[in-house]
């Protein structure tokens, strides 16, 4: 009932169309009663979505879900967290469950590397953005205790992403130096000497369609 279009429902003929009169203040009233008896019936309904239910009843499915409220965070981070709480829990264990979790969070760029070289075996390098990590640092390290492996430790690794303003512009410079001593003697006193350098820089910026 929720997408009953009430206008097109109680429309009346246009000979009794009449704005303001008593017909039609009877139909406003009409459609008001029906729309509260809709609210009723709808409400159990729901109770049963975290995102639309009551925040005492959200508390008890988090309670049955083992789901911990934490300090600081949104009302709708913590419902989104109750209401997903076993597919998160089914991901938990793959590389796949984890971006998609991260994605329903609101995290979309998120980056798993395992089994870096020159680090331990059992570290899981998680790369996030710097805005998302300063923002929900508590969220993050819950997420690594309750659904992170039992034989994997978690590190971080923060990403600045920045604008470059400057157009593409190429900075080239060549140079050469020499250096010679005249001697009038047949054995020099000192060689003739070169050195050559050559140096190139470039600034672009990357954009993506």
């Amino acid at each position: 009932m929720a997408n009953v279009n009430w206008s097109d429902l109680t429309k009346l003929p246009y000979w009794l169309a009449k704005p303001s009169s008593e017909l039609d203040k009877l139909r406003k009233g009409a459609v008001r009663f029906w729309q509260r008896v809709e609210g009723v019936l709808a409400w159990p309904v729901k109770q049963l979505d975290p995102m639309t239910a009551e925040l005492e009843l959200v508390h008890l499915l988090a309670w049955e879900r083992d789901i911990e409220q934490i300090p600081s965070e949104t009302e709708t981070m913590y419902r989104t967290r109750v209401k997903y709480a076993l597919p998160f829990a089914k991901g938990a264990g793959s590389k796949t469950g984890w971006l998609d979790m991260f994605k329903k969070l609101g995290m979309p760029w998120v980056n798993i590397d395992e089994r870096v070289s020159e680090t331990d075996w059992d570290v899981v390098d998680l790369q996030l953005l710097d805005v998302d990590f300063g923002d929900r640092q508590n969220l993050i390290n819950y997420i690594c205790r309750q659904y992170g492996r039992t034989t994997r430790r978690y590190q971080y690794t923060t990403i600045a992403k920045m604008a470059v303003m400057s157009p593409p512009k190429n900075f080239d410079n060549h140079n050469d130096i020499s250096m010679a001593t005249v001697n009038t003697n047949l054995l020099p006193a000192k060689r003739l000497m070169t050195m050559d350098g050559e140096s190139s820089f470039l600034v672009a910026k990357i954009k993506q369609l």
